[in-house]
């Protein structure tokens, strides 16, 4: 299955399961996050960290230690 930072820039995909550790995932669900949730990568750093993606209109950007646990199926 793949994860948020295996999307290209402009890729849209569906969050289908958050695996984060250390409570990580409280902060990526209260940023809007959660499963069925469609995200889209509007821009990712020269060394992959940090990306920017737009959930709902707004921009989040995650750390690549937080992208990994995402887990999308692109749409």
């Amino acid at each position: 299955m793949a994860n948020l930072l295996s999307l290209k820039i402009g890729q849209s995909a569906r969050v289908t399961q958050i695996r984060a550790v250390n409570h990580i995932d409280q902060r990526i669900l209260s940023l809007g996050i959660g499963a069925d949730v469609i995200v889209k990568v509007c821009k990712v750093a020269p060394l992959g960290d940090p990306i920017a993606v737009e959930v709902d209109g707004a921009q989040i950007v995650l750390r690549k230690s937080e992208a990994q646990g995402i887990l999308v199926e692109p749409v």
